[in-house]
C-alpha cells in the first residue's frame, strides 16, 4: 500500500512540475544591459543570445534615453524607436529572428551597442 502511494505522488508530482520545466525552457534565458548612470554607456554595449532569449534593459541613469535601431541594419531598414526610457524605466524584448541588432540612444548617440541572435 505504501509503495502505491509512493508512486501515486511521483506521478502527480511528475505532471505538476513537467509543465513548469517545459514553459521555462522555452521561453530561453533572460539577459540584463544597464544604460549606466552618469556615463552615457550601455554595459554590456554588445550581447550574443539564442533565438528565443529576452534582452532587458534598465535605465539606471537620471537622464531619460530613446533607444532606436540603426536605419539600413539589422532585421529592418527603417528606424524605430524601440523604448523611450525614462529614469529606472525597464523594456524587454524577445529576439525571434537571428542576425545583427545594432542600436543606438536617439538623444545621445554616442550609446551604442549590438545584439548578436543566433540560431
Amino acid at each position: 500500500m505504501g509503495k502505491i502511494l509512493l508512486g501515486i505522488l511521483g506521478v502527480w508530482i511528475a505532471l505538476i512540475f513537467y509543465p513548469l520545466a517545459s514553459v521555462t525552457a522555452a521561453e530561453g534565458t533572460v539577459y540584463e544591459v544597464s544604460v549606466i548612470r552618469n556615463a552615457f554607456k550601455l554595459n554590456p554595449q554588445e550581447l550574443t543570445i539564442k533565438v528565443g532569449d529576452t534582452v532587458k534593459w534598465t535605465n539606471t541613469d537620471e537622464r531619460k534615453h530613446n533607444l532606436a535601431s540603426i536605419p539600413g541594419s539589422g532585421a529592418g531598414d527603417e528606424l524605430e524607436i524601440f523604448s523611450v526610457m525614462e529614469p529606472g524605466a525597464v523594456y524587454s524584448h524577445t529576439f525571434k529572428t537571428p542576425g545583427e541588432y545594432p542600436y543606438f540612444c536617439f538623444i545621445h548617440n554616442q550609446m551604442t551597442g549590438k545584439i548578436t541572435v543566433e540560431k
